[in-house]
């Protein structure tokens, strides 16, 4: 059994409904650090980003400098395999000690003398804990549930039978049922217990296992969530945490609706949800009613959440159901990813899909925090963007910070939203005034491109763009740490922005908000010049996605 943390205490037993728990040794409140987990069972990228990331510290390779806290991170093969790849000695000596690849690197050599260059990330986790005993004796207590995989069967079953073998084979053990049994067991466990540390926003991948962490429960409304440093785990409070309360996390993305959280849990995990949210299929306007710290966002530029939630009075998803189940109907036609597409098929899919999500556009009030549609929104942001066209992203980008994120993440130290100011705040660095436009320049004053043109003409960019990072850098630490590549992102742009010449004045008024933000003066500065802005650009998003996207 492997240390519980500081601060957490141990509660339960695997024989009861919900097994064992992590409970709160002491009070905590929002954004406040509960727990750090460290030397994890496994920790790895995943496999096909292998070369691309340094499986020491497990952050991906740059080739330029991206500011001057963070330098350019090259990594090389490691000299024995070449299958692994480290940014500098120090973190292979780390993985060679610690991480498993003292272990693992003469497997690796026979992977590639068989014409591999690596193996699935699955297969390699179980090699790791296969070829390690005390790896094996960590996960000894944790479940794995492997009857419920084997009476599923399918797929899934099939899959883990074949990985076992490769495993073993490639370890040089004998691919007996003993073997195989303990291999699938391995197997179960890991898919069961580990966490995925994949975040596209910051190029982050890979499994990160704690069996500690994985004796956390599961809660559709959690009480806390998770985020990786490199090899760490850190634990922060989603609100105020009493001592003896248990601590919950959500496995999957709880903003999803009930019925596919229902299937991911059953799916990967084998146990129906019981919590508030499903039993009452609550949405997420009602779920952010409830958040007892919705004061916090006095402090962000959601000031406004409880007038978007006054005009939410009544369940979306209440009555005949008639909208839960349009829902089901709609999410199939958004659910493939973009990534793949070219531009053209890009802007087909978002106009068949803006078109689809037409029913919760159209209810008075609309429910752009409803997914699959918000997440129509953030996809064609990203579309904008990849296009050049930065003025339609930055006026969906407001749109979310301001409207959509914090109804769907009520606390202003989300990771959600956090990411979010800083993708407004670096589409905001760019100078927008010669990237006006959609897919057409923006040349007429009249309609969609006038107002577009007049609304940035009263905003003060670099002003409200260094707010944003202000804010970035103030609730990031609450998020993950300052070691977290969005805070050091955050710190170099506002650090490029503050050197400006003639940009004196606006830094002192943004600092004095920063240090005071309830002053009257400073709060009149923030809504007049950041807040206003904001909204005057998230006003446009609507009209943008029509223009683009209605049929």
């Amino acid at each position: 059994m492997s240390t519980i943390p500081e601060g957490l205490v141990l509660k339960g037993s695997p024989a009861e409904p919900r097994g064992r728990s992590l409970a709160a040794g002491r009070a905590f409140q929002p954004g406040e650090l509960i727990a750090t987990f460290t030397s994890p069972s496994i920790a790895i990228p995943d496999s096909p980003h292998l070369s691309t990331t340094c499986s020491g510290c497990l952050l991906p390779a740059t080739s330029t400098d991206l500011g001057s806290s963070q330098l350019a991170r090259e990594v090389r093969a490691c000299t024995g395999c070449r299958a692994v790849f480290y940014c500098s000695p120090k973190c292979q000596k780390l993985d060679w000690a610690t991480g498993g690849h003292k272990a693992e690197c003469k497997v690796f050599k026979r992977v590639r003398a068989e014409g591999h260059d690596f193996l699935p990330t699955p297969v390699r986790a179980l090699v790791q804990v296969l070829l390690r005993p005390e790896m094996s004796a960590a996960m000894g207590e944790l479940e794995g549930h492997v009857d419920a995989f084997r009476r599923v069967g399918g797929k899934l079953w099939a899959d883990m039978e074949l990985q076992a073998m490769a495993a073993l084979h490639y370890i040089g053990r004998e691919t007996n049922p003993k073997n195989l049994a303990e291999a699938i067991d391995v197997l179960c466990k890991s898919h069961v217990n580990a966490f995925n540390r994949l975040d596209v926003d910051t190029e982050q991948t890979g499994l990160f296992m704690h069996p500690s962490l994985a004796i956390i429960n599961h809660n559709c409304i959690p009480n806390a969530f998770v985020q990786f440093v490199g090899r760490k785990a850190v634990l922060h409070a989603y609100q105020e945490i009493k001592e003896t309360e248990e601590i919950e996390i959500s496995y999957i993305d709880c903003t999803l609706h009930r019925s596919h959280r229902q299937d991911a849990l059953k799916t990967r995990y084998h146990f129906v949800c019981n919590c508030l949210r499903c039993k009452e299929d609550l949405d997420v306007y009602q779920v952010c009613r409830m958040y007892p710290h919705l004061r916090l966002n006095s402090f962000s530029v959601a000031t406004d959440i409880q007038e978007h939630l006054d005009t939410h009075t009544t369940s979306l998803f209440g009555g005949k159901k008639g909208l839960s189940t349009t829902i089901e109907d709609i999410y199939p036609s958004c659910s493939t990813p973009l990534t793949s597409l070219d531009s053209a098929d890009t802007h087909k899919q978002l106009r068949s899909r803006w078109k689809a999500c037409k029913p919760l556009r159209d209810p008075n009030p609309s429910a752009y925090a409803i997914e699959p549609l918000s997440r129509v929104l953030s996809e064609a942001s990203v579309y904008f963007a990849v296009q050049g066209s930065l003025a339609y992203s930055l006026c969906i980008a407001s749109f979310l910070a301001t409207s959509v994120d914090p109804i769907k993440s009520p606390v202003p130290f989300a990771p959600q939203r956090v990411k979010g100011l800083l993708m407004t705040a670096k589409l905001l660095a760019n100078d927008l005034g010669a990237t006006l436009g959609g897919t057409k320049a923006l040349t007429s004053t009249d309609g969609l491109s006038g107002a577009i043109i007049e609304a940035f003409r009263k905003t003060d960019q670099p002003t409200v763009c260094q707010a944003l990072l202000e804010l970035v850098l103030h609730y990031a630490p609450a998020v993950n740490s300052k070691e977290w590549s969005v805070y050091r992102e955050a710190e170099d742009l506002l650090k490029d922005l503050e050197s400006l010449p003639g940009r004196e004045m606006s830094n002192t008024l943004v600092k004095r908000f920063m240090r005071n933000p309830n002053g009257f003066e400073e709060r009149a500065f923030f809504d007049n010049f950041v807040l206003e802005p904001l909204r005057r650009l998230a006003a446009l998003c609507i009209r943008i996605m029509d223009t683009e996207f209605e049929c």
